[in-house]
């Protein structure tokens, strides 16, 4: 057989991600049918419906990203920009995540100019937020705070909480990583996750005259807990 016919196994590990992806997003759905009949007659399982529609969003998310990260290494990462209004991309991304966060009693506060417009892959950007906010199902008390505004040249979206914080070993800011292409750590390390590791990918691939875009994980904030911050030129 040509060596042009044989599925290297990446290939095939990525196609087989993408049909589980598939496969979890149709569970997903039927999930959430079955949350909107439990809710209508208050029955006791909705809890135990709620934990499960975030563990397959935790899985899907973590599907989409090796997905990319693949695509990465095959230098076909996709970066589709267009001018987007910041606010939209915060609402959808909330939206989404609302009523998993609020069956917690998790409260969220968001601050965004209506006049804001920047230029990014909103895709992904939505993915990063997402992500980020099925993660706060686990690691907030129970308040939230989403804010966006221009910073030195810099679309900056922050998400603050008023948890635990990050973990001294999940510190990041990309800036001053060193010798490292696409994002803060080696999977290697295993001093970060892997939703760190692609916001850093995605962030990084956003160029304009010259700079970079970033990512800068703290503890602190408005709240006391973590404060995640996306830097978009």
């Amino acid at each position: 057989m040509d060596d042009r016919d044989t599925l290297e196994f990446g290939d095939f590990l990525a196609s087989t991600i993408h049909d589980t992806k598939n496969s979890l997003g149709m569970l997903y759905n039927t999930v959430d049918s079955l949350l909107g009949q439990c809710q209508a007659k208050e029955c006791t399982g909705q809890k135990d419906l709620f934990l499960l529609q975030y563990e397959l969003r935790r899985l899907n998310h973590n599907f989409i990203r090796m997905l990319s990260l693949y695509k990465a290494q095959k230098n076909r990462f996709p970066i589709r920009l267009d001018y987007h209004a910041v606010c939209d991309c915060l609402d959808e991304a909330i939206t989404v995540n609302e009523p998993l966060l609020s069956s917690k009693g998790i409260t969220m506060e968001l601050q965004c100019p209506e006049e804001l417009f920047w230029t990014f892959d909103r895709e992904l950007v939505i993915g990063i937020l997402d992500s980020m906010l099925n993660n706060e199902y686990l690691y907030t008390k129970d308040e939230l705070k989403i804010s966006a505004g221009a910073e030195e040249g810099y679309l900056v979206i922050r998400l603050e909480d008023n948890g635990p914080g990050f973990p001294d070993s999940f510190l990041i800011d990309s800036r001053l990583e060193k010798g490292r292409s696409g994002g803060p750590v080696s999977f290697l390390t295993g001093s970060t996750s892997l939703g760190l590791y692609f916001s850093a990918l995605v962030a990084g691939a956003h160029t304009r005259e010259g700079r970079k875009g970033f990512i800068v994980t703290a503890n602190g904030g408005a709240y006391g807990g973590s404060v995640f911050s996306l830097h978009l030129p």
